[in-house]
């Protein structure tokens, strides 16, 4: 789906084709960049998140966040 959106940003006279691949694989580099150290981090603060004192104030934390998320919907004219 993401991809789809390359197409608009052909140069007019570039190869299509070529120009395609490039952005994908560029696309691809740019991605590997930033996941790899971000997976790299989790795993590193895994045992840590898995605590229940941690999760349990994590899980409070997201419920706050809905939860004025919801508010803020709801008195929105």
């Amino acid at each position: 789906f993401a991809v789809s959106f390359l197409p608009q940003f052909v140069p007019q006279g570039a190869p299509v084709l070529p120009t395609l691949v490039a952005f994908s694989v560029i696309w691809a580099v740019v991605d590997l960049v930033w996941y790899l150290p971000l997976v790299w981090l989790a795993g590193r603060v895994r045992s840590a998140l898995q605590r229940p004192s941690i999760r349990r104030r994590m899980e409070q934390v997201s419920g706050a966040v809905l939860i004025c998320l919801g508010l803020r919907l709801a008195v929105e004219p």
